[in-house]
């Protein structure tokens, strides 16, 4: 459906892309709506993602691929290339996107979660973007929870990202819910940085879930996102499916090492109902039909859960960061998902959990979330399009009344 009149015109969008597929897949589905809605919208993605291209993507969406670089610790990266050394993995992808910004001048800059880039690659693009481009709004998307408070507190003080808020964005997006996850005030923004802030809802393609699934069949599926730490996960999803005798499937990701996936092919081979897929670009089809998903708590895939009305068991990941348990709890209490934390004893537990969520009746509701998140992302970039444009063209009067008057 066409929004008319649009404002929209260039939008271009950073994704850093450190570790899994979260921040890729979140992107790919604002820039899909965008377009969606908008048959004149030109759309840069910029992404250093290392597996975008096996991702379908819109036609008119402009992929720019940055050197990849992959996450070892909290605020620690190196390259996935070990030719190079990370500063210069950093110095590369900063050219890239000052080249691109410099190039495309778009209305809106809409940078994914973190405020500077990666090791504050973006400081210089967002330099660019004031001399070369000074109508370009830029803008943050933050999902509902980065980590803890105290650690985001540390971290953006330590970094200056407070003053990088305050001084460059126009505007702030939060993709979740004040009432659930108050970012204002759990990471202490000024009132200042507070007043640019807009909660979103939840962002997910699957907007509108059926309160009943009549294609369900009875197997258990795996999801761990890119798979670079789902071993774990997977390995006790196999085992606690096995231990009840239910049909498996798991899916590794295209980021899981050739160690862990054959240690996943063992456990595998001793249940006679199981399978591994390496990689399915959109498992949405696969969730909506499974008795029940296991999932880390990565925030697209339980957005996604929720929206199908999958009944869902969460594994969350809890180093080098704490939002995935933080979020999966958060959902637990609205009693959307079940909650089971990784370490001692996991395949057991994981095993009477199942039997629990097999065996209830009761319904995975989306009306409980608030997911209508891509729609009100358009209409901030509409807004803040608007306000480019306004600029854009009071520049272009007094220039014209400047010469008028020479």
């Amino acid at each position: 459906m066409t929004r008319t009149p649009s404002t929209l015109r260039r939008v271009l969008l950073y994704s850093h892309d450190t570790y899994g597929l979260g921040h890729l897949r979140r992107n790919l589905a604002i820039a899909e709506h965008l377009l969606d809605g908008h048959p004149h919208l030109q759309v840069v993605l910029m992404t250093g993602s290392s597996v975008a291209d096996r991702f379908s993507t819109p036609a008119r969406l402009k992929i720019v691929q940055l050197p990849p670089v992959i996450k070892v610790g909290d605020e620690d990266y190196q390259s996935r290339d070990p030719r190079w050394s990370t500063d210069l993995v950093r110095r590369s992808r900063s050219a890239i996107m000052k080249d691109t910004a410099r190039r495309f001048q778009p209305d809106v800059l809409l940078v994914d979660h973190a405020p500077q880039g990666m090791k504050k690659e973006l400081l210089p693009v967002f330099e660019v973007l004031r001399s070369e481009s000074p109508a370009t709004r830029i803008v943050l998307g933050l999902r509902d929870v980065i980590d803890t408070p105290e650690i985001v507190r540390n971290n953006w003080e330590n970094a200056g990202v407070y003053d990088t808020l305050e001084e460059v964005y126009d505007r702030i997006l939060v993709y979740g819910n004040a009432d659930l996850f108050d970012v204002a005030s759990l990471y202490g923004l000024s009132d200042e940085v507070s007043a640019k802030l807009t909660y979103c809802g939840y962002v997910s393609r699957h907007r509108y879930g059926t309160s009943a699934r009549d294609d369900v069949e009875d197997f258990v599926l795996g999801i761990a996102g890119g798979g670079g730490d789902g071993a774990e996960v997977l390995a006790a999803t196999l085992s606690a499916s096995a231990a009840l005798a239910r049909r498996c499937v798991v899916t590794t990701g295209p980021l899981m090492s050739e160690p862990d996936r054959r240690v996943l092919e063992r456990v595998a081979a001793s249940h006679d109902h199981a399978s591994i897929v390496e990689f399915v670009s959109d498992p949405s089809e696969m969730m909506s039909r499974a008795k029940v998903v296991v999932t880390m708590g990565g925030y697209n895939s339980l957005c996604e859960l929720i929206a199908l009305g999958a009944s869902t068991v969460v594994i969350p990941r809890v180093h080098p960061r704490r939002e995935q348990a933080i979020r999966a709890q958060m959902f637990a209490d609205l009693g959307i998902v079940s909650v089971e934390l990784p370490g001692e004893d996991l395949a057991s537990r994981l095993r009477d959990t199942l039997a629990r969520v097999i065996d209830s009746e009761e319904v995975t509701s989306s009306t409980v979330l608030d997911l209508g998140g891509l729609d009100r992302i358009e209409t901030a970039l509409e807004l803040e399009a608007s306000a480019s444009r306004r600029h854009a063209e009071s520049h272009r009067t007094a220039r014209s009344t400047s010469k008028a008057s020479s």
